[in-house]
């Protein structure tokens, strides 16, 4: 594993460290994190780093912290204590992050698009938001960058469905679709293919290790797969009782 995972396609190791300077930022780096949610102690001194172009997998059994730990990269938890380092600023003491978060795009486990009469060309489209303002309508270049996340992910021909008509696989895609058109420079992927049936998961899978090349995304992923941690991982951190180590 290691580096070699950068040789892909057109994009090379060399080319992550020596292309360009402004790569060197695309990092993560969570330091020594505690947090507790509802007086439990959830994380206890956990430390994860992705250098750039690198996919990064977190194991561990259920209710170690793994989502926990996603969900501090995103901001959407600030920890008791520890350092969120991001494209490399410390972001400790900062009010507003909110330059910073545009960067990242989630995956989550389980798209809550269903929830809600959208079409699939409207979900995409909210990966926009962050660039243009909640409150501003998507102008034709934001349109043409939703359409070409969803023609990259195959599922353009769909664009005019409901997303409660879809598959559990094709609403997957709706959610990567959403994290392209965002134009990120992390990707968080949270056990993105959990309630998915075997072939779904391994096109899903496929489709991230592709786009994860090409885009020199800095990727952190949960999984519950090891065969596909070793397969696709650069570095591979585990999470027990909230700690975490480094296993390759």
């Amino acid at each position: 594993m290691g580096w070699a995972g950068c040789a892909a396609g057109m994009i090379t190791w060399e080319d992550c460290r020596y292309d360009m300077e402004g790569l060197m930022h695309h990092s993560i780096k969570l330091l020594d994190i505690h947090v507790s949610l509802g007086g439990v102690l959830i994380l206890q001194g956990a430390t994860i780093e992705a250098a750039p172009c690198e996919l990064v997998a977190i194991v561990g059994p259920n209710g170690t912290g793994k989502t926990t730990l996603l969900k501090v990269a995103n901001g959407t938890i600030k920890p008791d204590c520890g350092r969120v380092v991001l494209f490399g600023e410390d972001l400790a003491g900062r009010r507003n992050t909110d330059n910073v978060r545009r960067k990242i795009a989630v995956v989550p486990q389980k798209s809550t698009y269903r929830q809600f009469p959208l079409r699939v060309e409207e979900a995409v489209l909210m990966g926009r938001y962050g660039k243009i303002g909640i409150m501003r309508r998507p102008q034709e270049e934001d349109r043409a960058v939703a359409t070409e996340a969803m023609r990259i992910t195959g599922i353009l021909p769909f664009a005019r469905k409901l997303v409660s008509e879809l598959s559990g696989g094709e609403r997957q895609k709706v959610s990567l679709s959403r994290a392209l058109a965002q134009e990120p420079e992390i990707l968080l992927l949270d056990e993105p293919t959990t309630y998915l049936d075997e072939a779904s998961s391994e096109e899903i899978m496929e489709k991230i290790h592709e786009l994860h090349h090409e885009r020199q995304f800095t990727t952190l992923m949960v999984s519950h797969r090891p065969d596909w941690v070793r397969m696709y991982a650069d570095k591979v951190y585990s999470l027990k009782e909230g700690r975490s180590c480094v296993l390759t």
